[in-house]
Order: C-alpha cells, then structure tokens, then sequence
C-alpha cells in the first residue's frame, strides 16, 4: 500500500545529466515537491525531459538531491515507475498490410500484446489476481471488441489506448503518461481522462501534456517546463497566469516568411479535361461481416481541401487506402482518379501513387531510421519504396538529380531541418517535419496530411499550415484537433458501421 503521508519525489536543487556526460539536462537546478494527495499535469517545450527524470532517469547530482520519500522499500525508483510515452516498440503494418489474410510469426492479437505485461507464474499462467485486472483495465479502457484484432491493425487512438493499458498492467506505483490523448477523438479522450483521473493511489499517475491542449478537471497541480527547467509549479490558480502567457505566445506567433513556390517550380500540374480529382461511387466495405463504410459517395474536386472526420475505428484509414490503392477493394471500377475508371492493367499502384502525396503515423513508424534527414526527403521522389530516387526505377518526377537537390535543400532551410542529421537522431518535430516535407516535395496534385503535424513545435505547426495554405493542390487533411490540420473548406464525417457518412461546407 502506498504511503499517503510522505511524498512521492522530491527534488532539492537537483541538478541532473545523462551517464557519462558532464553536460546538464536543465541548466537550473530543481526544486520540487509531488505529494501523494496531489495530481499532477507538466506542460511545456520540455516536459517529456522532466517526465524522464521523475522516471528515474538521469543521474541526481548530489545523489540525494532526488528521492522517492513513499518508498517503503529500497526499490530502483524505474522499477516501479512507467514511462507510457506512446513511441512505437513494435513495426506496425502499413495500410497495404492491414488488409492481408497472411500474418509475420511475431504479428500477434492485442490480447496477447497485452498479456505479455502481465507476471506469468512458475506454470506460465497469469495468476486470478492478475486476470481480474487485466478484464478491468480492458473494460474500462473499451478494447473489449479489439482484443482478437491484429494490432496491426488498429487505429492511431486505439493503439494508444492499448499502450496505456499494457502500461497499467505492469502495476507500476507511479504513472507517467506523456500525451495520452494525442490522437484521440473527443468521446475516446473524456473516457481516458476519467479513467486517468480514477486511477490513483494506484497508481498514482502523472500527465504531460502540449501547452494547447486542455488541462483535465481532475488536475490540481501543473508544472510549466522549457528549455531552462521548471520555471513554475503549483495549484492551477498559481500557474494560470504563466499558462495564459504560454497561450498568448502561441497566439502571436506570426511565420511572416513566405515560402518561394514559384521559383522552386513546386506548383501542382494540372491534368487536362477534368476538375475532378477522386470520385467514389457508392463503396461499401465490410471485414467478416461487419461494415466499416457503407454506400460511400464522395467526390474531391481540383483545389478542395477536405477534413477528414470521424472518431476513431470509423474507416478513415479505410478511406484512405482505397484512395491509395492499398485496398484490395481499391480495384473497383467505382472508385476513379482524375475521371480514370479503376482496372487493372490500365492503372497500377505506381501510376496512383505517382500523383499522390501521403504522411502519416503508419509511414512514421515504419521509416528507415538510417536515413539522413536529405535522403528522407529525396524518398518522396520515389513510389513503393523509402530508397532515395537515384535507387530505384519507379521515379515521381522529372527533375534533373541537381534539380531534385535544390528543390530539397531549399525546403530543409526553409523548415530548418539539418540536412546531414540521420532520421533516428532527429527530434520529433523535425522527424515529423521531414516526412512532411517528403510528401510534398514531388508536387503532389493530391496531398494526404494524416495527423501529420501532431508532435511538431508550434512555431513548425503553424509553418506547415502557412506553406499548405498558401499551396495551389489539392488536401485531405485528417487529425482531432483543430490547431493542427491546415485550412479546409469541405468536410467529410465517417461514423462507421451502416451509418451513412455526412458531408458539408466549412464555415
């Protein structure tokens, strides 16, 4: 049982720095406080840094500087900690594999992906104990109807929330959930905030969350972190005031630099003989009997910009793989690409994709980390593969390789991305930058933003709507939150099932 008199950490002039290294993670020393009565929320540019830290990460200089008072024991404070900060551990299929009937050895259900947390007994079976909190965990998280589903093929927001539920069957003392909700509907996110808010003592869980995002009721404490450590930590009424002036910097943030299109030629061909870009005609699609899209109609004219709505499991991956041709139904005479009818034979999955630019979390989690942030870029180039043009056949341009060079250094400079830095050294955001940027770089007439920039920075969130905005292609944009999807003047809303998809103007 969790002692509910002392506290959980506390930091007392705590300076901190990675092993081996004399360089400190914040420049200013730490002081500070978590009591067992008190439910945490820590915002800022640098709040995962500090979620590691309460994580037990990092080394305590002097070693006393940071403690866990409500240990009984003398545990390894890792050890009954959970650091849930969604990064992908596993290689989640992309949208043409979602789809097959053959599975890889290691692709298991998310039953078994979550059963893997939990502490087998000498005959390999998870105790009664255990079991009984592994169906709460399920239930209360609404993965009931998921739990025979390959979890390759789940949803962004559905893996989230069976991430969070392996994190909890761990039974770690503290939680530390860094931005639960990204990627969440609005009903999944009240349902997963309550289910947070309930959890403690057990565990006691603490939140990082974006400087945007709403802070959950049931927060009573916050924590404001940047690049120079915790600069303000209290009740809500303390912290309002520098909460409203991280608000109020983000609002006035103003990208004033227009990006140059026409001089780089990056300006969207234009077909002759039709204005319209993708028709579907009355698609419906059905897994073992049950309907993900039914009686779809839709039609994308040259120029619209479109959001993509619906709460996740509603089909919008489905959607988008029938546009992409990674769809078995794909191949259907109703779905039709610049007027062009789908056959095969006429059409091919390089000729679709040729025209198409896509960015999304499934491409994220599956990019080759070796790749240096130019050669990511070069890839958008290239159709079917993440090897730079110069390796493949299937090109999507007909630029000179000096001419490919420029257009992509010009873009890493405008969106100051390091152009030699290897993927899997890159930050999120300019991780998240350059696969963007690899999407557009081969001019696009069809742009896919799928949650695109959800884990940029703000200043390179409202880069990106800038340069699509003033982009002359045609964009569907999917993502929960508004702040992070371009301008659209069109909708589409997909509820799933046999409930027919609503569409209308954007005022």
């Amino acid at each position: 049982m969790t002692n509910l008199k002392k506290p959980l950490v506390q930091f007392q002039n705590c300076i901190l720095r990675p092993q081996y290294s004399s360089k400190e993670i914040f420049p200013n020393p730490m002081t500070l406080t978590i009591l067992p009565t008190q439910k945490w929320a820590f915002t800022g540019t640098h709040k995962t840094k500090l979620l590691e830290v309460l994580a037990g990460q990092y080394t305590a200089i002097p070693a006393d500087s940071r403690s866990y008072p409500f240990l009984e024991q003398r545990v390894w404070p890792s050890s009954v900690t959970k650091l849930v900060t969604f990064a992908t551990d596993i290689k989640p299929a992309y949208l043409s594999a979602r789809y097959e009937s053959y599975r890889e050895p290691e692709d298991v259900d998310l039953a078994s992906f979550l059963q893997k947390s939990l502490h087998s007994t000498t005959d390999g079976k998870p105790t009664q104990e255990q079991l009984q909190v592994y169906e709460s965990v399920v239930k209360r998280l609404a993965l009931e109807s998921l739990l025979s589903q390959w979890i390759a093929t789940l949803s962004n927001g559905q893996m989230r929330r069976a991430r969070l539920a392996r994190g909890l069957l761990t039974s770690p003392k503290i939680l530390l959930a860094d931005e639960p909700f990204l990627g969440l509907d609005k009903a999944s996110t009240l349902t997963l905030s309550k289910l947070l808010g309930e959890l403690a003592p057990s565990p006691h869980v603490v939140l990082g969350l974006r400087a945007h995002e709403p802070v959950p009721d049931w927060i009573s404490h916050i924590g404001v972190v940047d690049e120079s450590g915790l600069v303000k930590a209290g009740t809500r009424e303390e912290v309002a005031e520098t909460l409203q002036e991280l608000q109020d910097r983000r609002n006035s943030i103003f990208i004033d630099e227009s990006y140059d299109f026409k001089t780089a030629k990056l300006l969207p061909p234009k077909q002759p003989g039709t204005d319209s870009v993708i028709d579907i005609d009355s698609i419906t699609v059905a897994y073992k009997g049950k309907v993900v899209l039914k009686d779809l109609k839709w039609t994308v004219m040259r120029g619209e910009r479109w959001h993509l709505r619906g709460d996740n499991g509603t089909g919008k991956s489905t959607l988008l793989s029938l546009i992409t041709s990674d769809h078995p139904q794909s191949w259907n005479s109703k779905i039709r690409l610049f007027n062009e009818p789908r056959k095969v034979g006429r059409q091919n999955y390089f000729s679709i994709n040729k025209v198409i630019g896509h960015a999304s979390p499934e491409i994220h989690a599956i990019f080759p980390a070796s790749l240096t942030a130019f050669q990511t870029v070069s890839t958008g180039f290239t159709v079917g593969s993440f090897l730079p043009p110069s390796s493949v056949s299937h090109a999507a341009t007909n630029l000179t390789q000096d001419e490919q060079t420029e257009r992509i250094n010009g873009l890493l400079e405008y969106f100051n991305v390091p152009p030699d830095v290897q993927f899997s050294d890159l930050n999120l955001n300019d991780q998240k930058l350059a696969l963007f940027l690899r999407a557009i770089v081969k001019n696009p007439e069809i742009l896919i933003l799928d949650e695109a920039f959800s884990g940029m920075n703000d200043q390179s969130i409202f880069r990106c709507k800038k340069f699509v905005d003033e982009w002359d292609g045609t964009v569907i944009a999917i993502g929960h939150v508004e702040d992070e999807i371009p301008t659209c003047d069109k909708y589409i809303r997909l509820h799933g099932g046999e409930i027919l998809a609503e569409q209308g103007i954007i005022e």
